[in-house]
């Protein structure tokens, strides 16, 4: 009962303060016996958290995901044929497009829940909410012809919020039923998960609004928590979008280490199975194996025990699920902090060396360890912001821009990541992105001739990167497109997009 202890406390009040977390709550189900807590404040006005205050629970939804197309392929009586394997175009021939129509023909519903279908993230092409023409489901499925692939079919990982989407909409046409009333009516009914929605809407359908926690990131400049506004998030079903408690989203690690219903033996099974090499890097993660993926779920061992989870990650929240079967022991983790990704960790490897009884002086000292990595990762984040550009050397002197900014400023248009205006701010150009599933403005900046440097600046948090852009121009010195590397597993590949105004 290491999680029950006035030590333990201290070690997350701590945490808490060092990380800028204002908020967390956690539930630990051991042998059946749930135990939850909350620290922290929900609201920046003084609201408590309590392990029934909601937070985004972000990609620990993908979990859900799986297992609703896990029900369908257990129906054998309505549908007999549907298997993992199924090629997903034959279940929905005139939405599931993609680029390549060898591709098309081959990706299967595995390959989409274990990312391995040779499309690369493209997180700046769908559209929020707060767009003029917000994404759905079906328009994200429908857009996969227009993006780019990058590696061959089954041979890498590449982690896809996208194909995740999709997943969801396949579920639905099957089903007959909205992706929301498959969760509850499948899943959050019969497992009693009563404080479990499924987006915004759903929250205020149910009048649980006064429940919900806000969204904070740290303000480094003014020392201080800022709220993150909150939106329907229509274009991140299936790959997000559920909003738990924790006391309710532990029900559901208690069925996964349990393997009941509503899913079949074999159906837990294959969630859990790992296909897919996720990362081989652990060098700098004492006793941890390299991590593999499942559906849904992240699978790896940490002193030859296996651990079964998820993190989740948006902006103003951080969340992790976590269990070990042998040991019959489950944890869940919930923040309302873009800050809060490596508090989890910590709070994770504390737990489990106590689980698993490690001598005090074989442990890690968890803390520290999550505090030196970041400190490490600072220091190379500090150097993007500086020097070098994208490009490797600038010509001394540059090159002159063979066009006016007022010349390049219009409306320019790619299929797949859709329309931006550039106007002239001072002497850069300038677009609102902000309409994106991942809000950013974006500056252009000359760099040497017809290249340009596309500062990044996502939105409220402020962080920046820096990306390849180039001007293409006809024989008559007019603009004809523009190419940014929005996608950074494309390498020096860029995204296209025609100047139509």
């Amino acid at each position: 009962m290491a999680h029950a202890t006035p030590a333990f406390d201290r070690l997350v009040e701590d945490e808490m303060k060092h990380w800028k977390v204002p908020g967390l709550a956690i539930a630990v189900v051991h042998k059946n016996e749930i135990f939850a807590k909350g620290y922290g404040v929900a609201k920046l006005s003084g609201e408590k958290v309590t392990p029934k205050t909601l937070f985004d629970c972000a990609s620990m939804s993908k979990s859900f995901t799986s297992a609703a197309l896990a029900l369908l392929i257990d129906n054998k009586e309505q549908f007999p044929d549907l298997k993992w394997n199924t090629p997903v175009s034959k279940l929905m021939p005139e939405e599931f497009v993609l680029a390549d129509p060898l591709y098309t023909e081959q990706v299967t519903i595995e390959d989409i829940l274990c990312h391995r279908t040779g499309l690369p993230g493209h997180e700046s092409s769908y559209l929020s909410s707060k767009s003029a023409n917000p994404d759905t489901a079906e328009t994200i499925t429908r857009n996969l012809r227009n993006l780019p692939l990058n590696r061959p079919l089954r041979t890498e990982f590449q982690y896809n919020n996208i194909m995740f989407t999709a997943a969801s909409y396949l579920a639905e046409s099957l089903s007959g039923q909205s992706f929301k009333d498959i969760m509850h009516s499948r899943f959050w009914g019969p497992m009693q998960m009563s404080n479990t929605y499924y987006d915004i809407e759903d929250i205020e359908a149910h009048n649980a609004t006064d429940r919900l926690s806000n969204a904070h990131y740290w303000d480094k400049e003014t020392e201080m928590f800022l709220e993150i506004p909150q939106r329907s998030q229509p274009e991140g079903q299936g790959a997000g979008c559920i909003f738990s408690c924790a006391e309710d989203w532990v029900k559901w690690v208690q069925v996964m280490i349990n393997r009941d219903g509503p899913l079949s033996k074999d159906a837990h099974k294959e969630l859990v199975k790992p296909r897919m090499v996720e990362n081989d890097d652990m060098e700098d993660f004492p006793m941890y194996s390299t991590v593999l993926y499942a559906f849904g779920w992240d699978v790896q061992y940490y002193r030859g025990h296996s651990i079964i989870g998820h993190n989740g990650g948006v902006p103003g929240f951080a969340s992790m699920m976590k269990y070990l079967p042998d040991q019959q022991w489950g944890l869940v983790i919930l923040t309302n902090s873009s800050w809060a990704s490596e508090i989890v960790e910590v709070l994770l490897g504390h737990l489990m060396d106590e689980l698993l009884n490690v001598a005090a002086d074989d442990r890690t000292d968890w803390a520290s360890h999550w505090r030196h990595r970041w400190d490490v990762d600072e220091e190379a984040r500090a150097k993007r912001q500086a020097y070098p550009h994208p490009y490797l050397e600038r010509p001394d002197p540059p090159q002159k821009l063979e066009v006016s900014l007022e010349d390049i400023a219009g409306t320019y248009r790619n299929a797949g990541y859709q329309n931006f205006v550039l106007t002239v701010e001072g002497n850069k150009l300038f677009a609102d992105m902000t309409d994106r599933c991942y809000p950013f403005n974006m500056i252009l900046e000359h760099f040497s001739g017809n290249d340009l440097v596309a500062r990044i600046q996502a939105q409220p948090e402020g962080f920046e990167s820096k990306l390849k852009a180039r001007l293409e121009l006809d024989p008559a010195k007019k603009v004809t497109r523009l190419g940014i590397a929005f996608e950074g597993d494309m390498g020096d590949d860029l995204i296209w997009f025609e100047k139509i105004s």
